[in-house]
Formats: structure tokens, C-alpha cells, sequence
């Protein structure tokens, strides 16, 4: 049956072929080279030009940008682990040291080029102004490879990793002062915040805006002794406290991104804390008001006019492409902390970007330990 079916195809004539132009190779799709044929040529699999040439291997400055994140997230992966380690053993300088030198050592292999912008605490591994790797894509970064090291060294919960990049020149520039009071919620209360207000003005108005009443709303304050009044005015609002002992940025990320368990975050923290917080919050899409605090007649003389100012999340976060990845080290209501088991390694964390309007949380098991 197969072979009476060939048969009854109707017979191609070379003469028909050839009589369209005369020619029949014209008529011929041109054979494209071999795998061994490109290799005799070029060198190597790839052609030298054309369609599939190296222009078109190479990634886009786009699909770099995309990878920036995935990048970031190796490094704030590899201070987690580095340090988490050391869990309870009591030993705070130490895991800032590990977490430090594991984070540079993962920003070398990277990729990127980095300039350290902000640093919250002075790091032997990743000084201020330091460049890191030397790849093709330059960023100015905000490192924090652990922030909250006695929570790790006491066992303690909310530790994270975090690594902030952004276009060279992206990081606001306000005067050099060591704090900032900030004001910090989620999308809902976009408009909600007005720092020259009394804080129970402020929570009236997130509560409204969350339809929740001020009683049902949870406050993160880091446990500090001049937070102590501003806790008597949230708690004299009625609010809910969640103080803390460390986590200028977790505690702003978790008022900012739903589910967390925490509605807004307020207080003074550190300048360069503050600005890595903003990046993350706008990545979320949250509100955010912060205003410089000088804490003497120098810094009072530096910031000069700008002592009322109060600055939004526009000015706070100015860059034009902002990527994010916090890492969880010892766990808490923001994300789990590293955990070990027989051979690997497990991690949680989140990665965001600004450009792409995307928060991706990753669970990633880490082989071998």
C-alpha cells in the first residue's frame, strides 16, 4: 500500500525545476554550513556574523539588568550562610566579619562592577567608596551583609542580608548626618503621612486607610531609649508595638510589603540605613517620610534650611532602576532564617526591582555544605 501510494505522486521534472530561470541551484535553498564546517572556519561554534554572529550571544544591556537581581541574591545568599554559622555562639564582631568577606568575595565573582556607597556600619571587607569586581555592568551598591550581627551572635530573630544597587550616581546625596526620622507604610497609605503632624494624627489616617482602626494596627520601634517617649505616644494612640532590637530595613520592608504581620514602621535610625530602606520600599510601591535629625550644632550648621525639610519617597530612592535582594539569616515574621540539614543548605529570600515592578521570593537549597 505504501509503495502503490508513492507511485501515484505525479513525477517532478528537472525540466520543469530548471525551467522557471534557466538555472536550478537558484531555485535551491543554500545549504547552511555545518557544526564542523563553522568550527574549520571560525574557531568555534558560533559564526562570525549574521543572525546567530556573537552580537547576537551577547546579552542586552536589558537582560543584564534582568540578571542584576538573580546576581544581588548570590551575594546576599552567600553572607547568610557565611554567618549563620554562628548562630547563638555569642561572638557579634565575628559574624559581621564572615558576612563581610563573604558578601565581597560574591560580588567579585559576580559579574558587575560595584561601588560601595552606603554602608550602615563601618565594614573592614566593603569599605566606603570601595570597587568590587570588574565586570561590564557598573552599579553603586548599599551593603548591609548583616544587619542585626547580636541578633545572630544571642540567637535572636530578624537578622537579614541585604544588597541594594542602582545606575552609578542613583543613591540620593542629602547632608552627611548619622540619622533620620522616618515614617514608613505600605501602598495603601500612599498621602497618608505627614511627619509635622502628631504620630496619632498619622496613625488615624493608615488606619483609615488600611479600613482598619487604630487599635488593630501593629507598630514596628526599634527598642532604643530615645524611642521611649515616641512608644508612649503610639501606645497612648492605642496602636499595637512590635519593638525591636535591630532592623532600621527589615522593619521598613515589613511595614511596606502585606502579610508580614506589621502595618507601619517609625523612629530614628541610621542616614545610610534610612536610604537603603527607601530603595526596598520603593520597590514595594510603600509610602515613606523621613527627615534629617541632627544630633549636635555641627550637623544642625551642615543641614542648614533642609532641618524641616521632609523627604518622600521620590527623593529618598531617586534612582532610575533600583534592584533589591535581602536574604533571612536568623528568621522572623519578614522571612524564614537559614537552615541546615544532612548535606545542603537552605535560604529564603526576596528579590525586587524596581524597572520590572516585580518582588519574587525564593527558597533556594544550597548543595553542598
Amino acid at each position: 500500500m505504501r509503495s502503490s501510494a508513492i507511485s501515484s505522486r505525479p513525477p517532478t521534472s528537472r525540466a520543469a525545476i530548471s525551467s522557471s530561470c534557466g538555472r536550478r541551484s537558484c531555485c535551491r535553498k543554500p545549504r547552511r554550513p555545518t557544526k564542523k564546517e563553522q568550527l574549520e572556519q571560525h574557531g568555534s561554534g558560533i559564526p562570525s556574523s549574521g543572525p546567530a554572529g556573537p552580537a547576537a550571544q551577547l546579552p542586552t544591556s536589558r537582560e543584564r539588568r534582568d540578571d542584576l537581581g538573580l546576581s544581588l541574591v548570590h551575594v546576599t545568599e552567600a553572607a547568610a550562610l557565611a554567618c549563620a554559622g554562628l548562630l547563638g555562639k555569642g561572638d557579634a564582631e565575628a559574624v559581621s566579619d564572615v558576612a563581610g568577606e563573604a558578601m565581597r568575595r560574591a560580588l567579585e565573582s559576580s559579574g558587575i562592577t560595584g561601588t560601595v556607597i552606603l554602608s550602615p556600619r563601618p565594614q573592614a571587607h566593603l569599605p566606603q567608596g570601595a570597587v568590587i569586581g570588574g565586570g561590564e555592568q557598573k552599579v553603586d551598591l548599599g551593603v548591609y551583609p548583616v544587619e542585626g550581627a547580636s541578633q545572630v551572635a544571642r540567637g535572636h530573630i530578624n537578622a537579614v542580608s541585604i544588597v541594594v544597587a542602582v545606575e552609578p550616581g542613583g543613591f540620593a546625596s542629602p547632608p552627611a548626618v548619622a540619622q533620620m526620622e522616618k515614617f514608613v507604610d505600605g501602598p495603601r497609605a500612599r498621602g497618608a503621612i505627614d511627619l509635622d503632624d502628631p504620630v496619632a494624627d498619622n496613625l488615624r489616617r493608615v488606619a483609615f486607610a488600611h479600613d482598619l482602626r487604630v487599635q488593630d494596627l501593629t507598630v514596628a520601634i526599634l527598642e532604643r531609649p530615645r524611642h521611649q517617649e515616641l512608644i508612649a505616644d503610639v501606645a497612648a494612640a492605642r496602636a499595637r508595638i512590635r519593638t525591636l532590637e535591630e532592623g532600621d530595613v527589615a522593619s521598613a520592608v515589613m511595614a511596606a510589603i502585606a502579610g508580614s504581620g506589621i502595618d507601619a514602621a517609625i523612629g530614628i535610625g541610621d542616614l545610610h540605613a534610612t536610604l537603603i530602606a527607601a530603595c526596598a520600599v520603593r520597590c514595594l510601591g510603600g509610602e515613606f517620610a523621613a527627615r534629617l535629625m541632627p544630633r549636635n550644632d555641627a550637623e544642625r550648621a551642615l543641614i542648614g534650611e533642609l532641618a524641616s525639610h521632609v523627604y518622600g519617597l521620590a527623593e529618598l530612592a531617586p534612582a532610575a532602576d533600583v534592584a533589591v535582594a535581602i536574604t533571612g539569616v536568623t528568621g522572623g515574621p519578614l522571612l524564614p532564617g537559614v537552615s541546615f540539614g544532612s548535606g545542603f543548605a537552605e535560604s529564603s529570600s526576596l528579590v525586587m526591582s524596581s524597572r520590572h515592578g516585580t518582588v519574587r521570593r525564593l527558597t533556594t537549597r544550597h548543595h553542598p555544605v
